[in-house]
């Protein structure tokens, strides 16, 4: 069965550049200093908790998410997704 965050997820791995590039490297650093900027989830709007950066065919690409979403996408999300 097909969960929303898998659809969440299926979408974004389809249309990377829905979210903003990333560092290929970047480590903590550049993760707190994109926290502390205070980008929006890129699921609700509200201010994002979590960065992660996702190896896309078109790239590094930036998954923000606020936390609320992140343990949604974690617990309701297939497994094998594993945030993309």
């Amino acid at each position: 069965m097909t969960t929303a965050a898998d659809g969440f997820l299926l979408l974004l791995k389809n249309e990377p550049t829905l979210m903003p590039p990333a560092p290929r490297d970047a480590g903590p650093l550049e993760h707190n200093r994109r926290l502390q900027i205070g980008v929006p989830c890129l699921h609700c709007g509200q201010r994002a908790r979590c960065a992660f950066v996702y190896a896309s065919e078109a790239g590094s690409r930036w998954l923000d998410l606020c936390s609320k979403c992140t343990l949604w996408v974690r617990t309701e999300g297939t497994p094998k997704w594993s945030l993309l």
